[in-house]
């Protein structure tokens, strides 16, 4: 049987719902056609499609081998890398590509979704750009375009959205997004009502149900600002809105009342072990502990999610070594779960372990890093953030109490200011990085301490009047951080406010550890320390505090 007709039949079987059919024909085409590209290709993309990634680009790379100039199969090796997770290294082999493959339609709009999932929002909205004007009825690339802007904070975003609005009518991310710009562009009560009509109209996306919590948060709401969800979870009982309400309340501490959500969805999907953990890890957090034990002598289940939530439960109740045995399984199976490394941080102190200084106390994984600005850059730089922060409001499920924080990825921006400091962290970044201990591949920063590192999530915070930041872990990062740019004259004068303290444990633990090390702010000053270490702020008492933030990872 030739390759087309092989082909011909496995599709067949795919439309007809026959995985299994269908995967087993095109295994039969490549046994008998080895050196056919497009045949490769076609096999690619049907596992693509059926969600198996990884035999897709085996298959593509397979065809790629035989036909290197096969144009389909270099864009859909791009595209499969970027759904793996690999958006840098797509983004990379299609510029690389660049000279043969830029004529090819979809070779612009895959581009520019590959760097903006990798955070080249700047190149993403260059090469949307680039689509748009070989074809500017390019549906894709319209919507793409839009979504770049708001990442980028560009004043057209509005006006994007509303142009990819109209190419693609009632689209419910488009008007996601659409919603955010608006309430970027200080037009909040206009981003309400589209939040509003998603809430209400798609009441089991929860996107669209979390947009609008944390708007109606931003407005005032208080205690009603989730109560959207009470229609939503009875026009579309789906677990995940469930799941998505209680995170919503406990992103604002209203950890009892998140848990009895979820008490109410487990009436209907018991056996949904998903579930009950999220309630036992709310039921701990509010202090309910009859309540957690209950779900985890019901439920537990040897992974390390719920190891981690039994060892935060064992913390509480001062059993440090049976919580350690707990992380250590966890950490083993998951060696980059930082929320696990803190917590085994906790427990070695507790037991007096030499590990902690392993861990955090050698010299050199806390430092601060002058930030090589100038005195007028940073006035130029407080300024611009005064204005994005005019228009932020306390974000729900953060650290921060009493204060703002700002939308999207702040380096991402395209103002001067903004380059100027992204520039000056990745000059501080190597001056921590020379001053780190030896490479250590069990450690879980130092394993990362000679690779290249990305900055993951960029932000910027402002603190006034009793602001601070609760204690807190960042769990996708390696390296975490605080440049400070404004610091009240109270903080200077009086040593104790405002101060990051490192390593005391949240509240809820109930673990009375004090800090490792606390940093007095001071302008132009960058803190770098590990993301597995726990981090808060003292309150002020009075004026405003701003800093700017990061995430590091490391690439590959």
């Amino acid at each position: 049987m030739d390759a087309a007709t092989m082909r011909q039949r496995a599709l067949a079987a795919k439309a007809a719902g026959d995985d299994g059919g269908a995967a087993q024909l095109f295994a039969a085409g490549l046994a008998a056609h080895p050196t056919d590209a497009a045949f490769a290709n076609s096999a690619g993309n049907f596992h693509a499609g059926a969600g198996r990634p990884e035999t897709a680009l085996t298959l593509f790379d397979r065809a790629l081998l035989l036909a290197p100039g096969l144009h389909e199969a270099a864009i859909n090796r791009a595209v499969v890398l970027t759904r793996l997770g690999r958006a840098t290294e797509a983004a990379a082999y299609l510029r690389e590509r660049a000279a043969d493959l830029s004529a090819a339609p979809r070779y612009w709009t895959v581009r520019a979704a590959a760097e903006l999932t990798s955070g080249e929002t700047g190149a993403a909205a260059a090469s949307y750009d680039e689509a748009l004007r070989r074809d500017p009825t390019n549906v894709r690339a319209r919507i793409g375009r839009a979504r770049a802007g708001l990442e980028r904070g560009e004043d057209r975003a509005v006006d994007d959205h509303e142009r990819a609005l109209s190419a693609s009518p009632g689209d419910p991310n488009v008007l996601l997004g659409y919603a955010q710009a608006l309430d970027a562009a200080g037009r909040s009560a206009e981003a309400l009502i589209v939040s509003e009509a998603l809430a209400t109209q798609l009441t089991g996306w929860t996107e669209g149900l979390e947009l609008h919590a944390r708007l109606r948060w931003a407005r005032g709401d208080g205690d009603a600002f989730a109560d959207h969800y009470v229609a939503a979870v009875k026009a579309a009982r789906e677990p995940g809105v469930y799941r998505s309400w209680a995170a919503m309340l406990a992103g604002v501490d209203r950890q009892s009342a998140a848990a009895d959500v979820l008490s109410a969805a487990r009436r209907f999907w018991s056996a949904d072990s998903d579930l009950a953990l999220a309630e036992a890890i709310a039921a701990g957090e509010a202090g309910d502990d009859a309540r957690a034990w209950a779900l985890f002598d019901g439920h537990r289940r040897d992974e390390p999610a719920w190891q981690v939530a039994e060892a935060r439960q064992r913390l509480r109740e001062a059993d440090p070594l049976a919580a350690d045995e707990l992380l250590e399984a966890a950490v083993r199976a998951a060696p980059g779960d930082v929320t696990g490394w803190g917590l085994r941080d906790l427990c070695w102190r507790l037991l007096g372990d030499e590990r902690h200084t392993w861990l955090h106390g050698q010299p050199g994984v806390i430092q601060t890093v002058p930030l090589d600005l100038s005195d007028e850059q940073v006035t130029s730089l407080r300024a611009l953030l005064d204005r994005l922060h005019d228009r932020s409001g306390m974000p729900v499920g953060q650290s921060v109490k009493h204060g703002s924080q700002t939308r999207g990825a702040l380096f991402a921006r395209p103002e001067p200011e903004i380059a100027l400091i992204a520039n000056a962290v990745t000059r501080a970044l190597e001056t921590y990085r020379a001053g780190l201990p030896p490479s250590d591949p069990s450690h879980p920063l130092l394993r990362y301490r000679d690779k290249p590192w990305l900055i993951n999530g960029s932000w910027s915070i402002r603190l006034d009047g009793a602001g601070h930041h609760a204690p807190h872990i960042h769990p996708h990062g390696i390296l975490s951080s605080a440049a400070y740019l404004a610091v009240p004259s109270q903080v200077l004068d009086q040593g104790g406010q405002g101060r990051l303290e490192l390593g005391r444990p949240p509240a809820e633990l109930r673990v009375d550890l004090p800090p490792i090390a606390t940093i007095a702010p001071q302008v132009g000053l960058c803190a770098l320390f590990p993301s597995t270490l726990f981090h808060g702020t003292r309150p002020i008492s009075a004026g405003r505090r701003t800093t700017v933030a990061f995430d590091v990872t490391a690439a590959g």
